[in-house]
């Protein structure tokens, strides 16, 4: 488990739990809130498997330290690469579109067409 010590400036962490599973982020900020309460920031390094188009913050919100028990110590940035290399790709690759029931024939053979192709 992640403890508050193990947090500084540049550290790898990978997230155990939540939307972002799987996804490797380094530490990008820490320090204290208003409230006097210990914080820490994520900069995330991939997107996460299977996401859709909607846009996704590659940062992450404040995050306290109940928050550490979400997160795997990486360590280095050779073994982040390494973890990176590995992961499967973010993006599905697409479909073909298919052509739409009105345009063929083959759906009602007795049915007139609208438009002849010449």
């Amino acid at each position: 488990m992640v403890t508050r010590e193990d947090i500084a400036l540049g550290v790898y962490l990978r997230q155990t739990t939540g939307d972002r599973m799987g996804i490797i982020a380094v530490v990008h900020r820490v320090g204290t809130s208003l409230s006097g309460e210990w914080f820490f920031q994520l900069r995330y390094l991939g997107r996460p498997v299977g996401a859709g188009r909607r846009a996704i913050s590659e940062w992450s919100l404040n995050l306290r330290e109940k928050d550490l028990a979400c997160f795997d110590l990486i360590g280095t940035w050779l073994s982040a690469q390494a973890l990176l290399a590995a992961g499967p790709p973010s993006i599905k690759p697409k479909k073909e579109p298919k052509a739409s029931a009105w345009m063929s024939a083959a759906g009602r053979p007795n049915q007139l067409r609208l438009f002849e192709d010449f």
